[in-house]
């Protein structure tokens, strides 16, 4: 019976699969559609921003200023939806005194 004498290799030299693919125990990680969604929407928004840089005056009350119209545009987007968040809070909130009654 023959033993094999040759030394095992040294940790430095066993090989591991480095590449960027490879996750945890050999698993392939993968894009999720959130990020590829959340990408589109950033490339978007870019394209929107660099189309939309000119001037325009804006009148709220006594207020005038100017401003580039993509910044208006977002400002009333956003101004918007906390506004939205607000009425469905105060609805949310009536509906469930209602209901407790």
């Amino acid at each position: 019976m023959e033993d094999d004498l040759t030394p095992p290799a040294p940790q430095s030299e066993q090989r591991h699969d480095t590449s960027p693919r490879a996750g945890a125990r050999g698993r392939r990680l993968s894009i999720r559609p959130g990020v590829v969604l959340a990408l589109a929407v950033a490339a978007a928004l870019i394209v929107f921003v660099v189309q939309n840089g000119s001037e325009v005056p804006v009148k709220w009350w006594f207020v005038e200023v100017d401003g580039p119209l993509w910044a208006v545009i977002v400002v009333a987007a956003v101004a918007g939806a906390v506004l939205s968040e607000i009425v469905g809070w105060v609805a949310g909130r009536r509906r469930r005194r209602r209901r407790r009654r």
